[in-house]
């Protein structure tokens, strides 16, 4: 049977916090937190989010639920995230990490039932890991844009070379439950250097296009359309994030229907001659998928949401 409390009490003792902009130190890593799970794995398996498990979740009377960095080599955590209580599958809420193409960060973007709550850099090397919040940036950016805070969202990805993060967020004032003709829209667009940990470019201006550009935003998190025949979801891997069909014919109208969430915003943002020929790029390109057999086209329609994000995901755009 789960203690909570001896739980706690293990955490507190065992585990080194950190404060942030500050490095966590764990001379001696601990063992494992019992009823604890990989929410994220880095690229090169090493390193890895943890989160208490769904069961643990919802069977405690508490309402703080510690998350870690965890080297999942030696199955042993780092340290504590700091104002983090995130577990598994929790109701109205929601975790999701980005993770450097080299393994050495990634960002953490906490989500509420309207928006993000707190957005972490963490940078990890060897035992040793420091944690960064991005979120006040974003917020205070966002806000000048529209005269007020309102309900956020946020995006990122790192540069290829990992030096660098692009970040994409869009707000919208009032109800959060129901955007009006008094709702005001921003969407903010930035560069974060982590070598110099500063924003080199940062920059809000207003939108109406709230709707739109969130569809062609939140492409960029799902990881492809993962096929599971008869439905199941057993076969689907532990920490697939996109979305699974029953076919190969249900995957390609999935990713048909990313492609025409990233291709709407990409007509919003660009300039009106540059999207003239992607238009007529666009036009070409679906006389070449329609040539090819339905139930073989998925590798195409991936290779052209890929292309079109590249437009998004400019640092400069």
């Amino acid at each position: 049977m789960k203690t909570t409390v001896l739980l706690r009490a293990f955490v507190c003792v065992a585990l080194l916090s950190f404060v942030p902009h500050s490095p966590a130190v764990a001379e001696n890593p601990t063992a494992w937190p019992e009823g604890y799970i990989i929410h994220s794995t880095s690229p090169d398996g090493q390193f890895g989010i943890v989160v208490p498990d769904h069961d643990l979740g919802v069977n405690d009377n508490g309402t703080d639920f510690e998350n870690f960095v965890a080297n999942l080599k030696t199955h042993q955590v780092l340290g504590k995230i700091e104002e983090a209580d995130y577990f598994q599958n929790q109701n109205h809420r929601g975790l999701h990490v980005t993770w450097a193409p080299d393994s050495t960060a990634c960002v953490l973007t906490y989500d509420g039932r309207f928006g993000y709550d707190t957005i972490w850099l963490v940078e990890i090397k060897g035992f040793r890991f420091t944690a960064i919040n991005i979120e006040k940036h974003l917020t205070k950016v966002l806000a000048s844009a529209v005269g007020e805070e309102g309900s956020n969202s946020a995006w990122f990805r790192f540069t290829p070379d990992g030096k660098k993060i692009v970040a994409r967020a869009l707000t919208y004032t009032g109800n959060p439950k129901l955007m009006d003709e008094k709702t005001r829209q921003a969407r903010f667009s930035g560069t974060y250097d982590r070598a110099s940990k500063k924003w080199i470019l940062s920059e809000a201006r207003r939108t109406k296009d709230w709707d739109t550009l969130s569809s062609g935003y939140s492409v960029s998190r799902c990881e492809d359309v993962f096929v599971a025949p008869d439905g199941d979801d057993s076969k689907v891997p532990p920490q697939f994030s996109g979305a699974f069909v029953t076919s190969e014919e249900e995957r390609e109208k999935a990713l048909d229907q990313e492609l025409n969430d990233v291709y709407g915003p990409v007509k919003l943002l660009l300039p009106s001659a540059r999207f003239a020929n992607l238009k007529q790029e666009q036009i070409a390109w679906l006389k070449k998928r329609d040539a090819i057999p339905v139930g073989q086209r998925s590798e195409l329609i991936l290779a052209r949401i890929k292309a079109l994000e590249e437009f998004l995901w400019n640092e400069k755009a």
